[in-house]
C-alpha cells in the first residue's frame, strides 16, 4: 500500500521557506503521495514543485477579528480533519508551519504527526511584536509539542531552545534546511554596495542596521546599502533613514524573486535580526563570495559562520559594535574573504541532496 504524507502549511510565504517546501516536496520518494494542504494557488503549484502533488487549497479569506494567519490555520485545520478521516491509515503529518492547530487534529484523531520548528521557540516569544498571541501560542506549544510523534529544528541552537521544554528530548531532531541546490562556481566583480535582505518586521531589526551605517559612511562615504524585502515597518523604516538623511545612500527595493543579482555585485552582507531560526540569506551570501556580518542571535547565523571562523559576529540591538564591525570588515577585506572562503566550504550542509534524505528518513520512520 502506498504511504501518504500530508503536509500542512496554511499561509503560503515567499522567501527562504518556499524554497526550503520546494525542495523537500520535489525530491521527496516518488513512491509516497505527497497532500499539501496551503493557501498557495495552483497554478503556482504546478510551476514550484517538478512532481504530482494533491493540493488542497483552503481559504485565504479573514475569520472575525482573527490576524490572516490564524484564519488560515483554521481553515487548514478542517482540511486536515476531513483528509485524515478519509485516508485514515498507512500516512503521517509532516506541519511546517502552524503547529499547535495541525497538533491538536492529529491528537484529536490519534495520528502521527512531525512537526518542523523554524525558529527559537524562546527568542522568537520574547521578541514577538504581539506578547499576549505570543506568549499564549508558546504556553500552547508547551502542552502540544509534548504530544507530537517528532519535531525536526533547523538548528542545533534551535533544538536547544527545545530541550528546555519538550521532555522527551529523543523526539527532537536538528536537520539543516534542504536550501542550496550547488555551489556557485563563478567570480563576479563587486561594486561598492552592502546589502541586507530580510521582511520588514521587527524580527530583523533593520533600525539598527541603519543607524550602523549611518556611522559606517562617515568613513566609506561612497558606500551604498542596498534592503531586499517587505512588511509591516517598511514606513518606520523609510522614516529612519529619511531622518538620518541617507535618502541617497539606502534603497529599500522590496521583496525581490531574485536576489541573485543583487548578491553577485555586493560587497558585504548585513544581518540584523533580533532572532533566526537558520538564515537562508547567510548561505546565499557566502555562496556568492559575499563577506558576512551578522548579528549572534541565539540560533543558524553562528552555526552557519562557524562560530566566527567564517565571518563577523556581533550582539544584537548594538548598532554602534555593528558599524565597528562592518568598517572593521571592509578595513580587512582579504582577511573577510578568507574568512568566507571557510565558510564555503562547509555549504554542502545545507545542500538539497543531503538534508532531504535526511528528512526523508526521519518522516518515513514515522509512518503509522
Amino acid at each position: 500500500m502506498k504511504k501518504n504524507l500530508i503536509i500542512f502549511y496554511p499561509s503560503f510565504e515567499r522567501g527562504g521557506v518556499e524554497k526550503n517546501l520546494q525542495n523537500i516536496i520535489t525530491n521527496f520518494d516518488r513512491r509516497v503521495n505527497i497532500f499539501l494542504i496551503s493557501s498557495l494557488d495552483k497554478n503556482k503549484s504546478n510551476n514550484l514543485f517538478k512532481r504530482k502533488i494533491n493540493l488542497i487549497k483552503i481559504s485565504n479569506k479573514n475569520l472575525f477579528f482573527l490576524p490572516s494567519r490564524f484564519s488560515s490555520a483554521f481553515f487548514a485545520m478542517i482540511s486536515l480533519f476531513n483528509i485524515i478521516k478519509k485516508i485514515k491509515s498507512n500516512l503521517v503529518v509532516h506541519s511546517m508551519q502552524s503547529n499547535v492547530a495541525a497538533a491538536i487534529v492529529c491528537f484529536v484523531l490519534r495520528k502521527k504527526i512531525v512537526i518542523r520548528n523554524s525558529e527559537d521557540p524562546i527568542y522568537s516569544t520574547f521578541y514577538s511584536e504581539n506578547k499576549f498571541l505570543s506568549y499564549l501560542i508558546f504556553f500552547l506549544k508547551i502542552l502540544t509539542y509534548n504530544f507530537v510523534s517528532g519535531i525536526i529544528t533547523n538548528s542545533k541552537g534551535s533544538k536547544k531552545s527545545l530541550e528546555k521544554f519538550v521532555l522527551n528530548k529523543n523526539k527532537i531532531v536538528s536537520i539543516y534546511n534542504p536550501y542550496l541546490l550547488k555551489k556557485n562556481l563563478k567570480k563576479f566583480k563587486k561594486k561598492k554596495l552592502l546589502i541586507n535582505i530580510g521582511r520588514l518586521r521587527k524580527q530583523k531589526d533593520h533600525l539598527t542596521l541603519i543607524r550602523a551605517f549611518k556611522i559606517f559612511s562617515q568613513k566609506y562615504n561612497d558606500y551604498k546599502l542596498v534592503i531586499l524585502g517587505d512588511g509591516n515597518k517598511k514606513n518606520q523604516i523609510l522614516d529612519e533613514i529619511k531622518s538620518l538623511k541617507l535618502d541617497n545612500k539606502i534603497k529599500v527595493l522590496g521583496w525581490k524573486s531574485d536576489t541573485t543579482k543583487y548578491l553577485k555585485k555586493s560587497k558585504l552582507f548585513v544581518l540584523s535580526s533580533i532572532y533566526e531560526g537558520l538564515g537562508n540569506v547567510l548561505i546565499d551570501a557566502i555562496n556568492f563570495d559575499v563577506p558576512c556580518v551578522s548579528t549572534d542571535c541565539h540560533s543558524g547565523p553562528r552555526e552557519i559562520l562557524l562560530n566566527g571562523r567564517g565571518g563577523y559576529l556581533v550582539p544584537i540591538n548594538n548598532y554602534k559594535i555593528l558599524a565597528k564591525k562592518m568598517i572593521y570588515a571592509l578595513d580587512n577585506y582579504n582577511l573577510s574573504l578568507k574568512k568566507n572562503k571557510i565558510a564555503k566550504k562547509k555549504l554542502y550542509r545545507f545542500t538539497t541532496s543531503k538534508q532531504v534524505l535526511a528528512y526523508q528518513s526521519f518522516l518515513l520512520s514515522n509512518f503509522r
